[in-house]
């Protein structure tokens, strides 16, 4: 994940870069997901109305409360490379109001995290506050994946 830190450079701190990085390779399957290999998109960022620039359409399986898993068709922001990918990311976290909090966690990777993540105790989502993700178990899945980055080096997820 090094976009994830040239991006960190370029834009500042935006985003937390330990869990960019475990949530990139998460979404990404590692960097080999059909949807990273078609179009650049690390974190499986959807393409949402204002979305002015190129798509793919995928597959995906998503997790609604009282139904369990659906497979559905989503359209998926394509981008010419990793960076505008990792750019991009740190742009919605920066600007979106639900993901905005985050900001307030920069140096604590669990609770921007959780800042990201729609409360699980929500009866109304998916239609109360967006999160990144409707797996009820992505907290931990990305925890793993940042467990694995640590040991291998990349930045520590927390003290």
């Amino acid at each position: 994940m090094l976009a994830a830190c040239e991006a960190a450079k370029i834009h500042g701190a935006m985003f937390s870069t330990p869990v960019a990085m475990a949530q990139g390779a998460l979404e990404s399957g590692w960097g080999g997901s059909g949807l990273t290999r078609q179009a650049n998109n690390l974190f499986g960022i959807k393409a949402g109305k204002g979305w002015k620039h190129e798509t793919l359409a995928m597959p995906t399986r998503e997790y609604i409360a009282g139904k369990g898993w659906i497979v559905t068709v989503a359209k998926w922001r394509k981008y010419p490379c990793w960076e505008a990918c990792v750019t991009d990311y740190a742009h919605m976290i920066a600007t979106l109001s639900w993901f905005r909090d985050a900001l307030n966690h920069l140096e604590d990777p669990d609770a921007f995290l959780h800042a990201l993540l729609p409360s699980p105790r929500s009866a109304q989502w998916p239609r109360g506050k967006p999160g990144w993700a409707t797996d009820p178990d992505y907290r931990n899945k990305v925890r793993r994946c940042a467990v694995e980055i640590q040991a291998e080096g990349g930045p520590r997820w927390g003290n």
